[in-house]
């Protein structure tokens, strides 16, 4: 009598190895395909761009609304004083990391509202984590941009940081990480600062690992973007502007030169 119950086989490239062995997976391993290969992804600063108000926001949005005609963006929004100040509150507190990380995330995720409905009437929408996730390929085909926020979801499972509480990845990193993940033709980081600076002189190149040897206070980016993008799979370069400077993101996403190109390497 056949034993129905019998294990069965299935033939695969993997059956004899395993999966935490990078050397033995890497012979099948193939060109990661990019998703969303035309997508553009414009991040703006909580604390540089939003906490300035109507002299600063309404010009960008304006900026933003004029390129929708050629370009399908995913505008991205970051934190602000407001998480600070939160963050302050919670670090007294004696809250843990993960709880910090998803506090911040709220604020962002306000700014990110604020920008949709500012664009509502182009047919804009605010998205959640989960709605870019799985369905931004749609939201895109119906509009040319949608809005979320830059905080990576990783909420309560936000990594320790090895020094302190505050949380390593803010919105700088999640934009970077969900591009990436896309495969997005470009990311261009919207700040107060015309981009990485040399004294007084702007510097229009720099590998990331040059930009990390200059320190913490000279990235306009957090720290951590400047190691993912040795380890990124499809975007090996972010440029830097200044949002209130007029036309900076509009020269961005044609290509030009301006504000600072930080490069693998």
């Amino acid at each position: 009598m056949t034993n129905t119950l019998a294990a069965k086989d299935v033939p695969s490239a993997l059956m004899r190895q395993t999966l935490l062995d990078r050397e033995l997976v890497k012979p099948i391993e193939r060109p990661v395909i990019r998703l969303l290969p035309w997508l553009e992804v414009v991040t703006l600063g909580g604390r540089a761009i939003i906490d300035r108000g109507r002299d600063v926001v309404l010009p960008v949005v304006d900026e933003l609304r004029a390129l929708l005609p050629e370009h399908r963006m995913l505008i991205l929004t970051g934190a602000g004083i407001r998480a600070r100040h939160v963050m302050g509150v919670g670090l007294d507190l004696g809250l843990p990391t993960g709880v910090l990380a998803g506090l911040a995330a709220v604020e962002a995720e306000q700014n990110g509202h604020l920008v949709a409905a500012l664009l509502a009437a182009e047919g804009v929408s605010y998205l959640s984590h989960a709605t870019v996730a799985h369905q931004l390929a749609t939201h895109l085909a119906a509009s040319p941009a949608a809005v979320s926020n830059g905080f990576p979801p990783y909420g309560l499972h936000e990594f320790p940081p090895a020094v302190g509480k505050l949380p390593v990845h803010r919105s700088d990193s999640g934009a970077f990480l969900l591009a990436d993940a896309y495969g997005a033709a470009r990311l261009v980081y919207v700040k107060d600062v015309d981009g990485v600076l040399d004294g007084d002189d702007l510097v229009p190149r720099i590998s990331a690992s040059e930009l990390q040897a200059l320190g913490p206070a000279a990235s306009p980016v957090d720290p951590i973007v400047l190691e993912l993008i040795g380890r990124a799979k499809h975007l090996r370069e972010i440029r830097i502007v200044n949002g209130l400077v007029p036309g900076s993101i509009t020269k961005a996403l044609a290509g030009e030169q301006v504000g600072t190109l930080v490069v693998a390497g």
